[in-house]
C-alpha cells in the first residue's frame, strides 16, 4: 500500500477518534448496510418519483433516538427541534396509536417552563434551557421504552403480536453531500434521483469553500438523515474525514465511486455504488442497490 493509502487510513482513524473525543459519537459504531439492504431499506424510488416507504418501526424510533444527539444546545423554538418533535409524534401515533402510553408521555413533555415573553430575560432563558435539556432525556427514555416493547412483542409474544412489523412513512429532511462531491454534473445526477422525495441536500463542499471549520461539517452530518460520499478521487482527503466522522456518529452512509476506483482495504468492507456515467448513477439511486 502506498503512502497515500496509509495517509487515508490514518485520517479515517483520526476522524473516528476526533469525533469520539468531541463527544459527538454514539456508543456503537455504525454497521454498514448489507448489500441486500442497500438503499431500498431507507427509501424507495420508482419512475422518478418518491413512493411511500414501508419502514421497520424499531428502525424509525432508533433514528429519532439518534436525532436527540443533534438537538443538544438548541431550544424549543428551533426549527430542527420542531421538525424532530413532529416526526416523533407521528411515528409513535402510527406505531402505538395516539392514546398509547408512549405517545401520551411524549406529548406531555413541554421542553420549556415558560412561553414567549415581551421582554428578554437571562433567568427565563436559563430556566427554559434546563427544562429543555431535562425533557430531551425524558424523551430518550420514552423512545428506549418504546423500542423495548416492540422488541419484546416480537420475541416473547409472536402469536399475540399487537404492534406492526412495518409502518408507512413519507421521507422528509436533509441528506449530506460530502465535500468530495463538487462536480456540478454529479451533484445534479444525485439531486435528480431525489427529486420530489421531500429530501433536500446539504452541500459539504460549500462549507469547505467558505472556510468553515470541520466541526461545522460535523454538525451538518449530524443533522442529516444520511450522507453520500464519493471516494473516486483519492486526493480529496476531506471526503474520507467526513466519512470517518459519519461512521463514528452512527449515521447512515452511502459510498459512491467511479468504476475501477482503487479504494483502501479499510473502505472495501463497506457497500458502495459504482458508476460509469451520471445518467446511469441517477437510475441506480432511484432503483436502489438491486443489480
Amino acid at each position: 500500500m502506498g503512502e497515500l493509502g496509509l495517509l487515508k487510513i490514518a485520517l479515517l482513524k483520526m476522524a473516528f477518534d476526533f469525533s469520539y473525543a468531541m463527544r459527538y459519537a454514539l456508543p456503537v459504531l455504525h454497521r454498514p448496510p448489507r448489500r441486500d439492504e442497500g438503499w431500498r431499506r431507507y427509501a424507495i424510488f420508482q419512475s422518478g418519483r418518491a413512493e411511500m416507504a414501508e419502514r421497520d418501526p424499531i428502525d424509525l424510533i432508533k433514528e429519532q433516538l439518534i436525532g436527540i444527539e443533534g438537538l443538544a444546545g438548541l431550544h424549543a423554538n428551533h426549527e430542527a427541534y420542531k421538525k424532530w418533535r413532529d416526526e416523533t409524534t407521528t411515528i409513535l401515533e402510527k406505531v402505538f396509536s395516539s392514546k398509547s402510553i408512549h405517545c401520551q408521555s411524549f406529548l406531555a413533555l413541554r421542553f420549556r417552563e415558560m412561553g414567549a415573553t415581551p421582554f428578554a430575560s437571562p433567568e427565563i432563558d436559563k430556566i427554559n434551557a434546563a427544562r429543555y435539556k431535562r425533557d430531551l432525556e425524558n424523551a430518550r427514555n420514552i423512545l428506549q421504552g418504546a423500542i423495548k416493547e416492540l422488541t419484546l412483542d416480537r420475541t416473547l409474544f409472536k402469536k399475540l403480536q399487537t404492534t406492526p412489523k412495518t409502518v408507512e412513512v413519507t421521507l422528509t429532511g436533509e441528506y449530506y453531500l460530502s465535500s468530495g462531491i463538487d462536480d456540478p454534473e454529479l451533484i445534479q445526477a444525485i439531486q435528480d434521483a431525489f427529486e420530489g422525495s421531500g429530501l433536500t441536500p446539504i452541500h459539504g463542499g460549500e462549507a469547505l469553500k467558505k472556510g468553515n471549520s470541520f466541526l461545522h461539517r460535523i454538525d451538518q452530518i449530524k443533522r442529516a438523515r444520511f450522507g453520500i460520499y464519493d471516494l473516486s478521487n483519492s486526493e480529496k482527503i476531506d471526503a474520507f474525514l467526513e466519512l470517518g466522522a459519519a461512521c463514528a456518529l452512527g449515521k447512515k452512509i452511502f459510498i459512491l465511486c467511479k468504476k475501477g476506483t482503487a479504494l483502501p482495504e479499510t473502505i472495501k468492507s463497506f457497500d458502495r455504488m459504482e458508476y460509469e456515467d451520471f445518467p446511469s448513477l441517477t437510475q441506480k439511486i432511484k432503483r436502489g442497490i438491486n443489480f
